[in-house]
């Protein structure tokens, strides 16, 4: 298929335009960049921020307005298990891993979150 007044050197340039642009993204964006830095962030209403290093299995219990809510913490990933919430909204967010991974526990006032070494995001916005 020929279009008019366009050659064959400017399809070249256009699809090696489009392979630098896949390349540059693909390069950028990579979320699993600097993972072995992860920690998981457990920020509390009305507490510091505490972090714990996603290494080993193991479980933690955090107290809170509503109750008690169980987190699981395995090699690289965590999640949380079982909280008061009736709509479930934090165990539905399921295993936390990338980096910017969070869980929200609404009635305990709690956020699960992934970091690693070097920030997700530039920001973030509500």
């Amino acid at each position: 298929m020929r279009i008019p007044g366009l050659r064959w050197g400017d399809a070249v340039i256009a699809a090696t335009g489009a392979g630098l642009v896949v390349t540059a993204f693909i390069l950028a964006w990579n979320p699993d960049a600097g993972s072995e830095g992860r920690s998981l962030v457990i920020t509390q209403a009305g507490e510091p921020a505490r972090r714990e290093p996603l290494e080993g299995p193991r479980e933690l219990r955090l107290q809170g307005p509503a109750g008690t809510t169980r987190v699981d913490i395995e090699t690289g990933r965590a999640r949380c298990a079982e909280s008061p919430g009736t709509q479930n909204i934090c165990e539905g967010a399921g295993w936390l891993s990338t980096r910017g991974d969070m869980a929200i526990s609404l009635p305990n006032r709690l956020t699960l979150r992934v970091e690693g070494a070097e920030p997700a995001w530039d920001s973030i916005h509500y």
